[in-house]
Order: C-alpha cells, then structure tokens, then sequence
C-alpha cells in the first residue's frame, strides 16, 4: 500500500533513517524538518500521510496534530516517540493522531502502523449517495476464532459510517484501530487464553494472515474451539457504539487502569489499550471483564 508520506523530522540523522525505512515500505516521501514547514507543504502539495517526531523546536508534534484538525483533517498523522514522552504521545491521540511509533520500535513498526492507519480509513463510495441518508443502522456478529474475519467486519462498519457522514476519515479510521484491538483481544486473549508473548503482532493477525502452531491447536482444542466473540455494532448520527463479548473467563477489571499505564505502552498489549481509550470517547468493561464496549460520539 503506497502512500504520499510527508516526514517531519528536525533531526537530520534520524530523517535519513525514517525515509530509508519509509522508502522501503515503497512510499513516496517529502521531508521537513519542522511543524510550521509541515503546515506549508500541505497547503501546496498533495500528502496522504503525515509521519511526525513528537519533539521538536518551532512547532512540536503535539501542536501539527493541533493544527491539521484546523485544515486537514482528513490527512492521519502518525507520531515518533522518544521515551519520556509517552504522556504527551497520548494527547496526542486524544487530540487527533492516528497512532504512535516508539523511536526503539521503528523499523519494527513504522510500516506497519502506516498500513493499519491507511487500510482502516479506505472505503468504497459506490454506494455513498444510499448510505448518506441512513438515520441508524446495527449488525450482530457471532464470530469464530479467525483473525481473517477482522479486516472485513471492520471495513464494512467503516464503510457505513464513513457514508453516513458523521465524520471525517482519520476519526473513524481511529475508531476502527480500536475495534480490531478490541476483537482481537478477546479472541486471542479471550477465547483462546493466549498471551500476546505467543502470538504474532496485531497488524500480522489481521492484514498478514499470520498463526502458529498454538493458535490452531487451541482453535480445535476444548474448552477453546466452541468459543466465539459476539459483536454488536450500532452507527446512528449521534454515536457509534460496540459491543464485545469473547466467552473466555474475563480478567480482573481493577487491573485495566495499570495495564494501560504510560510506562506499558511499550508492549503490544499496553499499546493496544492506550489506543482503545485514546481513539474513542468511552471505555467501558463489564464486571467480569469477557466484554467491552466502545463509544466514540459525533456532534
């Protein structure tokens, strides 16, 4: 998935390192080396996705997320996280970004992360002109242990929501990175009892096809294989709302406020839920801990 990157790096080291890790991902890159020049090159140029460092003189990235909910909303940003900036990181999540990269994490991640953001805002139009003027639509979905599944399901909510208007894309597309963390929590997590230590990645879960042994033993395996995850979604003008229930035995819920403490962020499941909280408006978890719901409000 090729994409029009604008890199905005003050680090002239650090720049060459992410354009030769961007490049390789085969995106067209443009670098600046500050926020203020960032502004400009989006006035002039066609970008598609901005990847920013989070610290820098001028304008920082916290302050470009700021500005392009301005005038360019439309264009997700991703940030660069040196450690000790994980609380303003996540304002910056809450304020707009699309997700965040550690600086220790790039070649691991950045790539990734720019196919997770982009694959979830993309929708077909073709049937745009209908869906604008739906007031309300649900789905119930009672799904197996496939990760294949995830992609889809959130592609057709996106779709919906995307035709109903209610938002522009980046803000869905952050709704729908919480969604796949959220299902693939309590698939993997969930019904199949799996650490993220023995499982592969989230983005290889859901856009890679990616298993292991362990995976599909335990997805023919008692009390496992007859599990599944019930998803109810609900998109209306005022809100969209889901609801996701695994069958497996739940987690203490006291302990979610320390699982999603800033100092975890670095792990795949700390990261998953500081994204879950950030990119939407409500998180809420039942007292058994099998089932969360989601909320992001329009309006």
């Amino acid at each position: 998935m090729m994409a029009r990157i604008l890199l905005v790096e003050d680090s002239p080291t650090q720049a060459v390192e992410m354009r030769m890790l961007l490049e390789e991902g085969n995106h067209l890159v443009k670098h600046v080396a500050n926020g203020k020049l960032a502004i400009e090159a989006l006035e002039k140029e066609l970008i598609e996705l901005v990847v920013t460092d989070l610290e820098m003189p001028e304008m920082n990235g916290l302050d470009l997320v700021q500005a392009m909910q301005l005038d360019f909303e439309h264009i997700p940003a991703v940030l660069v996280t040196a450690s000790g900036s994980e609380e303003l990181a996540t304002k910056a999540l809450q304020q707009g970004a699309a997700g965040y990269v550690p600086k220790n994490h790039l070649r691991a991640l950045l790539n990734d992360t720019i196919v997770d953001v982009l694959g979830v805002i993309k929708t077909d139009a073709s049937f745009a002109k209908l869906i604008s003027t739906l007031q309300e639509n649900s789905y119930t979905f009672d799904l197996p242990n496939d990760a294949d599944l995830i992609s889809p399901m959130v592609g057709l909510l996106m779709q919906v929501a995307s035709g109903m208007e209610l938002a522009g894309g980046p803000a869905l597309g952050r709704m729908g990175t919480a969604i796949e963390h959220a299902v693939i929590n309590a698939m993997f997590r969930g019904n199949l009892e799996l650490g993220p230590s023995v499982t592969p990645s989230h983005r290889a879960l859901v856009y890679d096809g990616a298993t292991s042994d362990l995976i599909e033993k335990r997805k023919t395996s008692d009390p496992y294989q007859g599990r599944s995850v019930h998803v109810e979604a609900t998109i209306s003008k005022t809100d969209f709302r889901v609801l996701i229930r695994d069958q497996g035995k739940g987690f203490d819920t006291s302990k979610a406020s320390a699982r999603m403490d800033l100092e975890a962020s670095d792990s795949e499941s700390g990261h998953g839920l500081i994204l879950m909280r950030s990119f939407t408006d409500e998180m809420t978890f039942n007292e058994s801990g099998n089932e969360v719901v989601l909320v992001k409000r329009f309006g």
